[in-house]
């Protein structure tokens, strides 16, 4: 009888430690810019660079430094699980890795993947260094991703993303 009273308890404890051990969904994700960025070539409004700006952008502790003598416009895709308002910190360089002006913008915007349109979230605006932002998107029940789009002026850098999946 004793054997029958405790595998009950048992399976709690297994189904416990099963949870404990898969993807924590819900909790947020962070992830350095420069694991997440790609430059912008935006054909629509025919964005021509002057050089190859993957040529002049670099890492510095996880962020990405626009070392170009121009202002690039990068990319971030950052995945997501469930549909809903996403939040996303984005943190901008710090001042001993870049010599910019730390002023510029980002927004971020949630995709479906099968039509050409998106979910347009908030525009937030850098005025200096080492700032945490938080722009918003919603996400429809068919948004497979999310991406912050950032215009990089030169000697700038923008260094963490956080957000909740």
């Amino acid at each position: 009888m004793k054997l029958k009273a405790t595998s009950p308890f048992l399976g709690v404890c297994l189904a416990v430690l099963a949870v404990a051990a898969s993807p924590a969904y819900g909790k947020n994700r962070a992830m350095t810019a420069f694991g997440a960025f790609h430059v912008e070539f935006n054909t629509l409004s025919q964005t021509h660079y002057p050089t190859n700006p993957y040529l002049c952008l670099y890492e510095n502790n996880g962020a990405v430094v626009n070392h170009c003598k121009y202002t690039v416009d990068l990319e971030f895709g950052l995945p997501i699980d469930t549909p809903g308002t996403k939040d996303i910190i984005v943190q901008n360089g710090w001042s001993e890795i870049d010599t910019g002006s730390e002023v510029f913008t980002c927004q971020s915007f949630a995709y479906t993947g099968s039509e050409g349109s998106s979910n347009v979230g908030t525009n937030i605006g850098f005025t200096g260094p080492t700032q945490s932002l938080t722009t918003t998107v919603s996400v429809s029940g068919g948004a497979t991703s999310i991406q912050v789009l950032c215009n990089v002026p030169a000697g700038d850098a923008v260094a963490n993303f956080n957000w909740n999946p």
